[in-house]
């Protein structure tokens, strides 16, 4: 590890203690960070996280074909018309009334003036239509609507309206270790008022004006693995950019986890077989046997080159320079040849 590395013995005691302070000081900065990411995932669990944020500006909205969907129910067939002009019927199968079910749709920056006769049981904002993307209201989802619109036949209603666009999550995969599915749907704001003048019988006005031109998208979320894992990554990076900054570069480490303490402690066949080995090819041994009888120094570099080559340095792309060069030069000679 970046902070627990042997230092050089040339420095002096308090620069070394300086250093060792620092890497403890780290590690339990990462030790703490680590924890609090599984705190929050594991909070997550139970309780998602709630993002929101204003999911269309005013400038975007202008360009942006945004529509709201109204339900009328009735045991009569309905006429209806939308600021003087006939209205635009909703195709889907949803049936969540006992007589007739009509669906209209219209632009919700527009105060609508939605005329219908003769008689609505019920009325419902029941999703939009947002660049062809449709977001129904929660409860249509399973059975019909939240809530009706508190409407009176043969008046004028002034409804008052915003919405939100909410993104639940269905499911956790693995508890949210590998993400999830949402579910996207819309939630209604809606604030009723009446007119008791009307200028044709059996005509029921609904004028629908948009509270806010603001739409918001509340999205829950959960940590998943991913998230964790990039967390502590980037925060265990951020550390050993500081550390190596203060401190240096840090020596080559061509030995794991599984050398250093799995082989060394639990898997005594591995350790015999490695030493073995490195004897057999490396005698003596670089670095760690010294200075031995009957073995020249070039032997001795020969080792070290070796060493260096299998372990440290990877010496691939001087090879396939060297035999590039090779090859230019052995034609050239043929062609003098």
């Amino acid at each position: 590890m970046v902070f627990t590395e042997n230092k050089p013995s040339t420095e002096p005691f308090s620069f070394v203690l300086l250093k060792k302070l620092c890497s403890f000081s780290f590690c339990i900065l990462l030790i703490y960070y680590s924890y609090n990411q599984f705190s929050q995932f594991f909070d997550s669990i139970t309780e998602p996280n709630l993002n929101i944020r204003n999911f269309i500006n005013n400038r975007q909205s202008i360009n942006r074909d945004i529509k709201v969907i109204l339900l009328a129910c009735s045991p009569y067939s309905l006429n209806c018309t939308y600021n003087d002009r006939e209205c635009e019927e909703y195709d889907d199968r949803t049936d969540i009334c006992d007589g007739n079910t009509f669906r209209y749709v219209f632009n919700y920056r527009d105060k609508a003036e939605i005329k219908i006769t003769p008689v609505i049981t019920e009325a419902y904002l029941a999703g939009v239509v947002i660049d062809d993307k449709y977001y129904l209201t929660d409860g249509l989802l399973f059975t019909k609507p939240n809530s009706s619109l508190f409407l009176m036949n043969e008046q004028i209603n002034i409804i008052y309206y915003s919405f939100k666009i909410n993104k639940r999550m269905i499911d956790n995969y693995i508890y949210g270790l590998a993400g999830g599915d949402g579910l996207e749907f819309v939630n209604f704001d809606v604030q009723t008022d009446h007119i008791n003048h009307l200028t044709t019988p059996n005509e029921t006005t609904l004028k629908l004006i948009p509270a806010s031109t603001d739409i918001y998208y509340q999205e829950e979320t959960y940590y998943d693995l991913g998230s964790i894992i990039s967390g502590i990554g980037g925060f265990f990076s951020s550390l050993s950019g500081i550390y190596v900054f203060l401190f240096g570069e840090t020596k080559l480490a061509p030995w794991g986890f599984m050398q250093t303490h799995v082989f060394n402690c639990l898997c005594t066949g591995y350790k015999r077989k490695f030493i073995k080995k490195l004897k057999n090819k490396y005698e003596p041994i670089p670095f760690v046997s010294g200075r031995a009888k009957n073995v020249t120094l070039e032997e001795r570099v020969q080792n070290i080159e070796n060493i260096l080559k299998e372990y440290y340095l990877d010496t691939d792309f001087l090879n396939s320079l060297l035999v590039k060069y090779n090859k230019v030069n052995d034609n050239k000679y043929d062609d003098i040849v």
